[in-house]
């Protein structure tokens, strides 16, 4: 059953109802104020993978960067670091100002 979002165009209150598949077209009421004039909203969704799953990813998307290039690394992780999961690129302010510096075209640690 899926729950679905609302905003009561009466009295502007947002909220979730649990609905029945069977009656996914009807429109429930505001429980705020009982008004029929609501709307539905897109709710955003969330998938959950697990840790092989996303060493799977991070693998994959990582083939298209050119190992070899420090600017070209760089920029991916600033760009695309956070897909797969805070926990995977966060860093240290020391690191991800050498991502940033790096990604900008300046030196890279080693230099």
């Amino acid at each position: 059953m899926p729950i679905y979002e609302y905003e009561c165009e009466s009295c502007g209150n947002r909220y979730a109802v649990l609905v029945h598949m069977k009656d996914s077209t009807e429109t429930e009421s505001c429980p705020r104020c009982g008004s029929q004039q609501a709307r539905k909203l897109i709710s955003s969704v969330s998938v959950v993978r697990s840790t092989s799953q996303k060493e799977k990813d991070r693998e994959k998307a990582l083939r298209a960067v050119d190992p070899t290039k420090p600017q070209e690394v760089a920029r991916y992780f600033k760009e695309h670091g956070s897909r797969f999961g805070d926990e995977d690129f966060r860093g240290t302010n020391a690191w991800q100002d050498a991502v940033e510096r790096v990604a900008e075209g300046g030196p890279t640690l080693d230099e």
